[in-house]
């Protein structure tokens, strides 16, 4: 069974277990090996904790557990944090561990998320992701277009980002 549900900060421990295990795995080869050695499960937890406790009444933090209970996946969002009169809103990360990817657990988060930020007034969804990413066709496949492209230094190197858009909110059913 697969349940979705409001982030707590009791939570922050085991959203920072996936946060680091799935940058790891995800951006091995396009973020520096260095930064991605120096993440910490500790100080993922305090940030998430700091995250969590500050979310505020437009933010969303969510997690996917396994039929164990356990948290495989979270996603976080809230108003778009850059000026784009086009969305509103933004999913500033969703990841799920590589054990549990194409299990529903990645759709379901982001449609939950879409749904709860629209239902805070927040319309047009927005999202960046790597573009050296294979997982961006995640995305593509929910129907986001590409919408924007930035490169940013991340770690000493240059990364281009792809920004992908939906115009409505996503809904699935």
């Amino acid at each position: 069974m697969l349940t979705i549900r409001a982030a707590e900060v009791e939570d922050a421990q085991a959203i920072a277990k996936v946060h680091v295990a799935t940058w790891r795995s995800a951006y091995t080869g396009i973020v520096p090996q260095p930064y991605l050695d120096s993440l910490s499960v500790r100080e993922r937890t305090m940030a998430w904790v700091r995250i969590l406790e500050r979310r505020g009444s437009s933010g969303i933090a969510l997690v996917s557990e396994d039929h164990d209970r356990r948290i495989v996946g979270f996603v976080a969002g809230g108003p778009l944090r850059h000026s784009d009169p086009r969305y509103q809103a933004e999913i500033s990360s969703l990841y799920v561990l590589g054990s549990h990817q194409g299990a529903g657990h990645g759709r379901r988060l982001f449609l939950a998320a879409a749904d709860r930020l629209a239902h805070r007034g927040l319309n047009g969804l927005f999202i960046w992701v790597l573009a050296d990413n294979p997982a961006r066709t995640f995305y593509e496949r929910l129907g986001g277009v590409a919408v924007s492209e930035v490169t940013r230094d991340f770690a000493g190197k240059a990364l281009r980002e792809i920004g992908y858009g939906w115009s409505d909110t996503p809904n699935y059913g």
